[in-house]
């Protein structure tokens, strides 16, 4: 009989090792400790969930109160140098608009003088004027020939 519980064993682990290859068989005890690890799990994300928002809100009031505390300083100096010149007699400046902004111009910068070589011989009673050669563009006429085609090419410009 030993021998028949035996096989009779194996043939039902077997059995039980196929099933498991493709859901895992737990005890009731495993699936009671499985289920109060699930609930342990969702409390401690709760609390974390509520401390986080927590850490946001007081965050938040901190700034807040930042700016404000910014803000009185601010308008006390403010007023503070309204005060001193107001006793010197001097008008204070009005406050700028930041709203509006004044429009930048920008003047055309004249063109650099081109330096002028005289060349005196005396026995000749002759005067030469060189002027400096000027310098070549035709590297960089090639180089931006080619940028130019490359920047057509990648952007689709005609």
């Amino acid at each position: 009989m030993s021998e028949a519980a035996l096989e009779e064993s194996v043939a039902s682990e077997a059995t039980t090792t196929q099933t498991t290859q493709g859901k895992v068989q737990r005890t009731p005890a495993q699936l009671e400790a499985l289920q109060r690890a699930r609930v342990r799990a969702a409390e401690v994300r709760a609390k974390n969930a509520e401390l986080r928002r927590k850490q946001r809100e007081i965050e938040r009031l901190e700034v807040e109160e930042t700016k404000r505390a910014n803000t009185q300083r601010i308008e006390h100096q403010y007023e503070a140098l309204l005060h001193k010149q107001g006793e010197q007699g001097v008008p204070p400046d009005p406050p700028e608009n930041d709203g509006v902004e004044e429009e930048v111009v920008y003047e055309r910068r004249k063109p650099r003088k081109r330096k002028v070589v005289i060349v005196e011989d005396s026995e000749e009673e002759e005067i030469e004027v060189k002027l400096p050669k000027r310098k070549s563009k035709h590297a960089t006429d090639a180089e931006d020939a080619i940028y130019q085609r490359s920047y057509a090419k990648m952007f689709g410009i005609d």
